[in-house]
């Protein structure tokens, strides 16, 4: 598994149609609140040009692309951190995912019901303060279950009490708390604990069809709210992705440039998961099988094996690394290595987006 995102919002804002476009899925779309009751999963192969040229010049099995796994969860309401609605049931599938993308609406149709007047901030609001509610009952019940080691002496007790302390503090104010501000002891007890309102989070905008051909007020209003909190909005029309998925890949590409739209909503998703979680991806081969990973950026070629097999990490001894143009250009790795183009790296050796990684080990 590369990473999840999974998809949360009030009631009949879209979800599931829009996870249905996103995935290729079935899932019910009914237009009543809580359609969705047990959760929809989809693991989805992320569109890879890079994976699909390199296949062209090597021999191997077969050839795995990365993944991204999209759940849909049911939704949440005012009080839903408090079990209204389908609340804690649901907001525990959201601890798990590596991203949120709040579905919004901003389409006018009499004919589907809506909590309330169409105000597509508030309702984000509604969703990221029960998130943020939710997670100051978890933090409280942690800090309660481990106060009284923390006022004995017990060191470890006392500086998971301090930090977990800080982090409530910090969302009962309502600062900007997300992963990448927070200390790595902060980002460890969040993880550890299960918090969810830290989680990068994007945008989805529901917008009927003439919102993706002109400009639009309500979407212009959106992304400005949206920006302000640090999160980039996606428009996407869950009616016309419906009617695209009735179509072959060439049809449906001349239908979203007729929309200005370069890419399908998957791929935008995509590309924006990999910036919010400061993604890139490496490739391996053998004779058995080409495949793509994904890494954080910044990150070794030692955990690159890591990622691959923990046993390539523990008996590490070198990595042979090619940046996918250079072999693209030369077709094959004869040529690069007679053009000196191979690298051979230690385990230290930070890994590039797009580079193919051969690892050595005991």
């Amino acid at each position: 598994m590369s990473f999840s995102i999974g998809i949360v919002g009030l009631p009949n804002v879209g979800k599931s149609t829009i996870f249905n476009a996103i995935t290729g899925e079935s899932a019910n779309c009914s237009n009543f609140p809580f359609c969705t009751i047990d959760p929809n999963k989809a693991i989805v192969p992320v569109p890879d040009d890079t994976l699909e040229a390199i296949s062209k010049y090597v021999k191997t099995g077969k050839v795995t692309p990365t993944t991204l796994e999209v759940i849909d969860i049911a939704g949440l309401i005012e009080g839903s951190h408090k079990g209204e609605g389908l609340g804690n049931q649901f907001l525990s599938f959201i601890q798990k995912v590596d991203a949120i993308a709040h579905i919004v609406r901003l389409f006018d149709d009499p004919h589907i019901s809506h909590i309330g007047a169409l105000n597509p901030e508030r309702d984000l609001d509604v969703v990221e303060t029960e998130l943020k509610l939710k997670d100051l009952e978890i933090l409280r019940k942690r800090m309660k279950s481990i106060e009284k080691k923390a006022h004995s002496g017990d060191k470890e007790a006392r500086e998971e009490f301090n930090i977990l302390n800080l982090l409530e503090k910090k969302i009962s104010n309502n600062d900007w708390v997300k992963v990448n501000t927070l200390s790595e002891e902060e980002k460890s007890a969040a993880r550890r604990i299960g918090l969810i309102s830290v989680k990068p989070e994007m945008v989805i905008a529901n917008v009927d069809e003439t919102m993706l051909k002109k400009s639009s007020d309500k979407l212009n209003e959106l992304k400005k709210y949206s920006s302000s909190k640090k999160m980039e909005v996606i428009p996407v029309s869950a009616k016309i992705e419906e009617e695209l998925r009735e179509l072959q890949n060439e049809e449906r590409n001349q239908f979203l440039l007729e929309y200005g739209i370069e890419k399908g909503s998957l791929e935008r998703l995509i590309l924006e998961g990999y910036k919010l979680l400061n993604l890139i991806t490496f490739y391996t081969f053998n004779e058995n099988e080409l495949r793509a990973w994904t890494l954080q950026k910044g990150d070794s070629v030692l955990d690159a094996a890591s990622k691959v097999h923990t046993d390539m990490a523990k008996g590490f001894i070198k990595a042979a690394v090619i940046p996918a143009e250079i072999f693209l250009e030369h077709k094959s790795i004869k040529d690069v290595k007679e053009k000196g183009f191979l690298r051979i790296e230690g385990k230290d050796c930070i890994v590039n987006d797009r580079d193919i990684i051969y690892i050595h080990f005991k």
